[in-house]
C-alpha cells in the first residue's frame, strides 16, 4: 500500500469552538488579569476543583459544599486570590464576564487533551466529506431527493435508511458493507497540534426579521425578554495548529472493494478544489444574507474571507456555529430550486421540527465582537 502524507497548517480565521460536551460554572473559575505584551488583559482562571477542595480544612469543606447548592455561587466571593498551584489553565477573557457580574454564567469547554486545546481530525474530515459530497451531487441526484421523504402520521420525515443509501452511492461500493467499502476510509486526518490557552468569547444568535414580508434587519434571539448568550472556550482567530493528511492508496484493494471508480476522491488536488468550491458558494450565500438584512459587520468579514479562499489553500468551516448550509447539501438544493423553479428545499425544510414563515436558516451565531464562528484556512506544505 502506498501512503502519501501531506502536512497542513490550519490557520483560524475566526474563533473556533469544538465542544467537549462539558460546561463549568463560577464555582470552578475566578476572574483575573494578566500582562500580555504591553497590555493588561482580562483572564479567567480555571480551578483544579478537586485539588482545591481536598486541601481545604474540614470545616471549610462543609461550608464550601453548602455554598455549592446555590448554582450562582462564585468561588471568588470567598477565595479571590487562589494560588497558582490550584490553577489548571488561564483563558483570555473577551466576554462580558467579570467580578462585578451579578450572575456568572457557565462556560462551554473546547475539546482538550491534558487541558490543551486541539481540533479533532474527525471534525476536519467530516467537513471535507460534506464539501466532496457537495461537489459530486448532480442535478439528477437532487431530483431524486423527494423520494427520500415520506409521511409518518402527522409528520413529514426523511427516511434515514434511504438517505444513508443515497449518500453511500457517492463514497461506497454498490453492495456489501458500506463502511468497509468506503473510499473515505483511505483518507486519514490526524488531530491537530495543541494550543495552551483558550479565549472565551460571548456568542449571540442574530435573527432575520421581516416587516410585511420584506427583510427588516436583524435582532438578537431572546427568551423571556432577555437576550440569550453563550460563553465558549475557543481557539481564537489568527492562531496556527498543525495536522497531517495521510492518503493510503492500493489499486488492488480499491478494486477488491469495488471502489476503483472513486479513486479520484483520494487526489489531494481534487480535495482542495472541492473544499474551495464549496466554501466559495457558502461565502456567497452568507454575503447575500448579510446584504439582504444589512448586517455590515458580516458583509465586511465575508468580503475579506473571499481573499483567504484559494484553490491551493482553501477555507473551511468546522465546529460550533457552522449551521445547516455548511454541514449539508442544502445550499446546492436551493441553487437548483432557483434555476429550475422547483421546491425541493421546501420539502426538506418541511421535515424539520421548527418552521419559519420566511428566511431559512433564519439565525446566525456571532461573537460579541461581530465575528461568525469556526472559519479556518488550510495551508498545505
Amino acid at each position: 500500500m502506498e501512503s502519501k502524507v501531506y502536512k497542513c497548517k490550519i490557520r483560524t480565521v475566526s474563533p473556533v469552538h469544538i465542544g467537549s460536551g462539558k460546561d463549568y460554572g463560577p464555582s470552578e473559575y475566578v476572574n483575573s488579569k494578566a500582562k500580555q505584551k504591553d497590555n493588561v488583559v482580562k483572564t479567567i482562571k480555571r480551578i483544579d476543583f478537586a485539588k482545591f477542595y481536598g486541601d481545604l480544612e474540614e470545616d471549610k469543606q462543609d461550608k464550601f459544599l453548602s455554598n455549592l447548592s446555590n448554582p450562582n455561587y462564585k468561588i471568588e466571593q470567598d477565595y479571590p486570590n487562589i494560588s497558582k498551584e490550584y490553577t489548571r489553565y488561564n483563558s483570555i477573557n473577551k466576554s462580558s464576564i467579570s467580578k462585578e457580574s451579578h450572575i456568572a454564567p457557565d462556560i462551554s469547554e473546547h475539546i482538550k487533551t491534558s487541558d490543551n486545546l486541539y481540533i479533532p481530525g474527525s471534525s476536519i474530515k467530516g467537513a471535507i466529506r460534506t464539501a466532496i459530497l457537495y461537489d459530486l451531487i448532480e442535478d439528477k441526484d437532487i431530483e431524486d431527493i423527494p423520494n427520500l421523504i415520506e409521511r409518518r402520521g402527522n409528520r413529514t420525515v426523511i427516511n434515514r435508511r434511504d438517505y444513508n443509501n443515497f449518500i453511500d452511492e457517492f463514497f461506497a461500493a454498490s453492495r456489501g458493507n458500506s463502511a468497509q467499502k468506503n473510499i473515505m476510509r483511505f483518507l486519514q486526518i490526524s488531530d491537530s497540534s495543541v494550543r495552551k490557552n483558550p479565549t472565551i468569547h460571548e456568542v449571540l444568535a442574530i435573527m432575520a426579521k421581516d416587516r410585511d414580508g420584506m427583510p427588516d434587519g436583524v435582532g438578537y434571539y431572546s427568551r423571556n425578554g432577555s437576550v440569550v448568550k453563550s460563553y465558549l472556550e475557543t481557539i481564537d482567530k489568527n492562531n496556527i495548529v498543525n495536522c497531517e493528511f495521510t492518503i493510503n492508496y492500493d489499486e488492488d484493494l480499491l478494486r477488491r472493494n469495488e471502489i476503483e471508480d472513486k479513486e479520484f476522491i483520494l487526489d489531494i488536488d481534487y480535495i482542495k478544489k472541492a473544499i474551495y468550491k464549496f466554501s466559495a458558494d457558502l461565502i456567497e450565500y452568507e454575503l447575500e444574507f448579510a446584504d439582504k438584512y444589512k448586517v455590515s459587520y458580516l458583509t465586511k468579514f465575508y468580503n475579506s474571507l473571499i481573499k483567504f479562499n484559494k484553490e491551493d489553500s482553501p477555507v473551511l468551516r468546522i465546529g460550533a456555529g457552522s449551521g445547516l448550509m455548511a454541514t449539508s447539501i442544502a445550499m446546492k438544493v436551493k441553487k437548483y430550486d432557483d434555476l429550475e423553479g422547483t421546491q425541493i428545499f421546501d420539502e426538506i425544510r418541511g421535515t424539520f421540527r421548527r418552521q419559519y414563515p420566511f428566511e431559512f436558516p433564519k439565525s446566525r451565531k456571532v461573537t460579541k465582537t461581530g465575528l461568525p464562528l469556526s472559519w479556518v484556512q488550510l495551508n498545505f506544505e
